[in-house]
């Protein structure tokens, strides 16, 4: 019989261990990731002068900051590394599965479905309103230093969002309650909610809002009910990775980077519906197919 993903038995995971691990993760992210962005921001600007506006305190080139932002991932996958397996005691793989091993089948399974999901509603959102879309100005070099964080950068960002939310903090939630739509509103929440300070806020406050907290909302629960977060690392790399590589917007997180495309005259109401059915979908295709490979 399989252990259960969210009552975790293995290791020691009292709740001052799990505080003591968050203080530890918080301090890898927020405040050692902090620095290496601004240690890294200095050998930049000393590098090319200029990467760095000083009265606005921003970086220059959206790409670069691409780049950047992605250290505060790699040192919050160092800091879960260390407060699972010296406080909590147990398995990095733990805040992932209770398997042995990784079932790399789910995460490319969840990663194809859900980037096909996105390809297909993208189409059908360019046939319906093809003047919100035009093709970016294309820089092959720049475009090539693109590709390579989206392949290579944008994965760790998003599994560490994962490991975090729907491992360690959804973990941490079933010694409290085992109750899935529970926990679902708790750590989705959480997760959309941290979402609230993107720019992208700017285009619907309720809209926006609500399409973060669907989808914290849906991966938590696929990560419930699949018993593991597998599905949800592949779904979550699609989405970040596709929208990185061919579509980009003024005023989002990643910038004026140059994708393949850009979107104008976002109707936010529309995204969100669009997020909420592409999950259903999503979660209907993915719990079919964990159910036949538990018969």
């Amino acid at each position: 019989m399989s252990q259960n993903f969210i009552k975790i038995e293995e290791g020691k995971n009292s709740h001052k261990r799990y505080i003591s691990s968050l203080l530890i993760i918080l301090a890898f992210m927020v405040i050692l990731g902090t620095l290496a962005y601004i240690v890294a921001l200095i050998i930049g600007e000393v590098i090319n002068p200029g990467l760095l506006d000083i009265e606005t305190g921003l970086v220059t080139d959206p790409l670069v900051d691409l780049y950047l932002l992605h250290l505060q991932s790699i040192l919050l996958v160092i800091g879960l590394f260390i407060a699972v397996k010296f406080i909590l005691k147990r398995r990095f793989i733990s805040i992932i599965t209770p398997a042995d091993k990784l079932n790399w089948g789910k995460i490319a399974y969840g990663f194809l479905v859900f980037l096909i999901i996105l390809g297909v509603f993208s189409f059908i959102d360019f046939i319906i309103f093809p003047s919100d879309y035009y093709l970016n100005d294309f820089d092959l070099s720049r475009f090539l230093w693109l590709l390579v964080a989206v392949i290579f950068l944008v994965p760790i960002q998003t599994t560490s969002e994962e490991l975090l939310f729907r491992g360690f903090l959804l973990q941490w939630g079933g010694k409290f309650t085992q109750n899935p739509i529970i926990l679902t509103i708790i750590v989705g929440g959480i997760f959309g909610s941290l979402h609230f300070f993107n720019p992208e806020m700017e285009y619907g406050t309720f809209w926006v809002a609500l399409d973060y907290l669907s989808m914290g909302f849906i991966w938590t629960y696929i990560s419930i009910k699949t018993n593991s977060s597998e599905f949800s690392i592949g779904a979550h790399a699609a989405n970040n990775m596709f929208l990185c590589l061919f579509l980009t917007m003024e005023d989002t997180v990643y910038g004026d980077i140059p994708s393949l495309f850009v979107t104008t005259n976002v109707n936010a109401m529309i995204s969100t519906l669009t997020t909420i059915v592409t999950g259903i979908i999503f979660s209907i295709i993915v719990f079919r197919k964990n159910k036949k490979a538990a018969i």
